[in-house]
This record gives C-alpha cells, sequence and structure tokens, in this order.
C-alpha cells in the first residue's frame, strides 16, 4: 500500500507533467516559426504561406509572453472579445489596425516581417520559460529576466545557451543564467521522467 507521502509525490509529479505537456502547444509554435523562417530563407523573404500555429495562439505561450512583458496580444481573441460585448466600435490593440488596415491583412503582413527578421526568439525563450516553470526553476528564471532587463533592456534576445556546455565565464550578456536555466530544466525533467518510470 502507498503511503501518504508517496502519494502526494506521485500527484505532484503528475501535475507537473501535466504543466509540461501544455508546453508543448509552444514547442509546436517553435517548430512551425522555424520551419516558416526556412521557407522564408529559400524565398529570400517572399513567401504568402501563414504559420499554422503561432506563439500568439497558445494559452501557454500568451503566458509566458505576459511574464516577459512582451507586450504581444492574439488579435483573435481580441475580435472574439468584441463580439461578444457587441461593441461595433471596437478597435484591436493591435497596431495597424488603427491605420486602417484590416486585421487579417495586418496580420499577415505582420507574420511575414516577423519570419524575416527574428530567429524566433520570443518561441524559444517562451518555451524555456514553460519548461521552467511547469518543472521548479522559477527562481533561475526570474534571475534570467532580471539580467536580461539590465543588460539588454529586453526580454527578447536573439542569443540562446539553454542547452549549450560551453563556458561563458567571459560572455558580457545573459548566457550564463540562460545556462542556469536549461541545467536545471534538463536535471528536473531527468528526475522526473525517472520517478515516472519506476
Amino acid at each position: 500500500m502507498q503511503s501518504l507521502k508517496d502519494y502526494i509525490s506521485s500527484f505532484a509529479d503528475e501535475q507537473t507533467y501535466e504543466r509540461l505537456k501544455q508546453c508543448g502547444e509552444i514547442e509546436d509554435a517553435l517548430t512551425e516559426c522555424q520551419r516558416i523562417r526556412k521557407l522564408a530563407k529559400k524565398a529570400k523573404g517572399k513567401i504568402d504561406q501563414e504559420p499554422s500555429i503561432r506563439l500568439t495562439d497558445t494559452r501557454a505561450g500568451m503566458k509566458i509572453a505576459r511574464y516577459y512583458d512582451w507586450g504581444i496580444s492574439n488579435p483573435k481573441a481580441e475580435q472574439a472579445v468584441a463580439a461578444m460585448r457587441g461593441d461595433s466600435s471596437f478597435r484591436s490593440l493591435h497596431p495597424s489596425a488603427s491605420e486602417g488596415v484590416d486585421a487579417a491583412q495586418s496580420e499577415k503582413m505582420e507574420n511575414r516581417s516577423q519570419y524575416k527578421s527574428t530567429k524566433c526568439s520570443k518561441e524559444t525563450h517562451a518555451l524555456w520559460g514553460c519548461r521552467a516553470m511547469a518543472l521548479g526553476c522559477a527562481s533561475e528564471l526570474v534571475t534570467l529576466k532580471k539580467c536580461m532587463v539590465q543588460k539588454h533592456e529586453s526580454t527578447d534576445p536573439k542569443y540562446f545557451t539553454y542547452d549549450s556546455k560551453k563556458d561563458f565565464s567571459n560572455a558580457e550578456g545573459c548566457q550564463i543564467d540562460m545556462q542556469a536555466l536549461g541545467n536545471c530544466v534538463s536535471e528536473k525533467w531527468k528526475d522526473l521522467n525517472q520517478r515516472l518510470n519506476k
């Protein structure tokens, strides 16, 4: 018979696993961003294909975006809220909507430039942030965010060292803090897998 301590530990592990599964939708958005970037690179930036899933389409992604203060919103959600309210004067928070461009066209234009000019950095940082929160690496996440704000005045640096084994002791950015978060996530994920596979 299972002791109360074992039962609670088992329940906590199952909850952690469920939170990690929610990070999967961010991973899907990252994979799609990378796919679109490759297509855009081949087509020299001229691409009409829309991503099938974006960070803004995911609940977990929006949660991390709020944590990092990225100021991104989901135009589809904004429109749905307006429809529910029956407010015909609703103006999207989406910048180009106020300039007379319809939301669908503006979203298409934004996505084209986004995949041309970025390295899917928001998706990458969001995925690692989601994993960190799910696995109990919150202190490393807080430290990383502070570093990003202090050293870059942005929580979206265009580099990633989460799973790197390099020595970054002389680096000027937040590579060491990213690496610490990545190590915490990797170790706790490994421990979780061992406990779940007993």
